[in-house]
């Protein structure tokens, strides 16, 4: 390859990771000692990379030298499907984003062996709700759950379908999660929760992002970035439609209700919650879209949530989600290794941060010792022991 090629690979390289550590321009620039503008003629190739900088850099960046300087191409990847970026900070997309190209990278420099992507691709009508319930439905076969199965783990199911799934320490903007492809590969990125219970992250919102991202990989794969607020509204929508329908099956959920004695009571959302892991105010919209109440009869439930002071913490509590692929999988490449996260580093020229970044989802996953995973509740209905709930109708 040569030499003008290696330059613009070293440039895309040094803008990507500065974008990814959460720097500018200027701020890169101070720490190794050299004009912004130096920065700026490096990053789109028009400056070879000064020699006696090329250290300070790679430290600064948390890589070594020799990745920093390899040639490579960088991947394909589509922009995150957010409702309105004024809502996301642009550092911070720039950030996640460049992050999950680095993510991707590695996977491939440690030669990790990736799930297939076996997600279905809509090409109905988007305008369709019936078709997206139904693609809904063969999205949840091809995951291998039945008509009436319990999500136990959102995150793994979207880990089973080939999807990369890392953590995001903050909520972005008013987004809690974020979707794109790199290359041939479906990443999400969730926010995971947080000990501030000002900034606790529901257990059972966090799987709704997650449905919800999936949506929006799944549906909107052809789909252009919306030219408008309009436009942005009606695919968050069409991905609410997708999470609602993979996360709560229509007949499986009319079926529960019918057994509750079929009226849409808090009470009975309450048990439906708790069996389910989807919030109470996303069952009034979900049985709004089933047909089984109407405008009118929401309103009402949505004024009694509100005088229970339920908009910011539903009874109930869900437990928050984590994925296990990346530490899998590196963990089945280095067998008997003391330090995963050392040793992939190392290997792959990359500072123990980023592995950190991809890995850490237990700090801050469960912020209260009362919070009850899905798994362990329906495994003591299954015992007989579990207590039934009583809440205020």
């Amino acid at each position: 390859m040569d030499k003008v090629m290696d330059i613009q690979s070293v440039g895309h390289r040094v803008r990507r990771l500065r974008l990814a550590s959460g720097l500018g321009q200027v701020e890169l620039a101070d720490r190794i000692g050299i004009a912004s503008g130096t920065v700026s003629m490096i990053e789109t190739g028009a400056l070879p990379l000064p020699q006696a900088h090329i250290g300070p850099l790679a430290q600064t960046l948390g890589v070594t030298e020799a990745y920093l300087l390899r040639s490579r191409a960088e991947p394909v990847t589509t922009r995150p499907l957010l409702r309105a970026y004024a809502d996301a900070p642009k550092k911070l997309v720039d950030t996640l984003s460049s992050d999950i190209v680095t993510a991707i990278e590695a996977i491939e420099d440690l030669s990790l062996k990736r799930v297939p992507d076996s997600l279905l691709y809509y090409d109905e009508d988007l305008n369709d709700d019936d078709a997206i319930e139904r693609f809904a439905a063969e999205v949840r076969t091809r995951a291998r759950l039945s008509g009436h199965e319990i999500i136990d783990s959102a995150i793994r199911t979207a880990e089973r379908l080939g999807c990369l799934v890392l953590p995001m320490d903050s909520e972005l903007g008013r987004h809690l999660g974020m979707s794109m492809r790199v290359d041939d590969v479906p990443v999400l990125r969730v926010s995971r929760s947080s000990l501030n219970q000002e900034h606790a992250v529901p257990g059972d919102r966090q799987r709704f992002t997650v449905a919800h991202e999936l949506g929006h990989l799944v549906l909107h794969h052809a789909s252009p970035q919306p030219a408008n607020p309009a436009a942005a509204t009606k695919m968050e929508r069409e991905a609410h439609r997708f999470a609602s329908a993979f996360l709560a099956p229509g007949d499986a959920v009319v079926d529960d209700l019918a057994a509750l004695g079929g009226r849409v009571t808090l009470s009975n959302l309450a048990s439906l919650k708790q069996k389910w892991g989807l919030s109470i105010k996303a069952f009034v919209v979900r049985f709004q879209q089933l047909g089984v109440i109407d405008d009118d009869q929401a309103r009402s439930l949505y004024k009694q949530i509100s005088a229970r002071k339920w908009n910011k913490q539903e009874p109930i509590a869900v437990a928050n989600e984590s994925a296990v692929w990346v530490q899998r999988a590196i963990a089945k490449q280095f067998p008997g290794s003391a330090d995963l996260v050392g040793d992939a580093a190392q290997r792959s020229g990359l500072d123990r941060r980023y592995f950190h970044t991809w890995m850490d989802w237990s700090p801050e996953a469960s912020s209260s010792a009362d919070l009850v995973s899905l798994a362990a509740v329906r495994e003591r209905k299954r015992a007989g022991s579990a207590k039934s709930r009583t809440v205020g109708r």
